[in-house]
């Protein structure tokens, strides 16, 4: 008998990302809706609940994507192990975003 894969983000993981200009923090409600808040820096207030896809990796790494109601899209490879955040962000207003932060993992389900 095989055992499924637990879910890589479960209901109530609050993650919070650290980036050199702002920080955002990632409430998961469901296996296919969260919320993103800026609580700090640029655009800190801009708040958005969106249906997101992840994908695991390995254990430790997951890719995370969302598109945003404001159009922007957003792809975190986020690495578990080392609690880094690799980011790809395609903003409404065009261009193209690379980011690397540090993810802290702020609740467990």
């Amino acid at each position: 008998m095989t055992s499924r894969p637990a879910p890589p983000l479960l209901a109530g993981r609050v993650l919070e990302i650290s980036f050199a200009t702002f920080t955002p923090q990632i409430t998961v409600h469901s296996e296919r809706q969260l919320t993103v808040e800026i609580i700090a820096g640029e655009g800190v207030g801009f708040s958005d609940t969106v249906e997101y896809e992840v994908v695991a990796v390995r254990d430790d790494v997951i890719v995370l994507s969302w598109q945003e109601h404001i159009g922007s899209t957003v792809v975190h490879v986020l690495d578990l192990g080392s609690s880094r955040v690799y980011t790809a962000v395609t903003p409404a207003k065009g261009g193209f975003m690379r980011l690397t932060g540090r993810l802290e993992v702020k609740s467990e389900t």
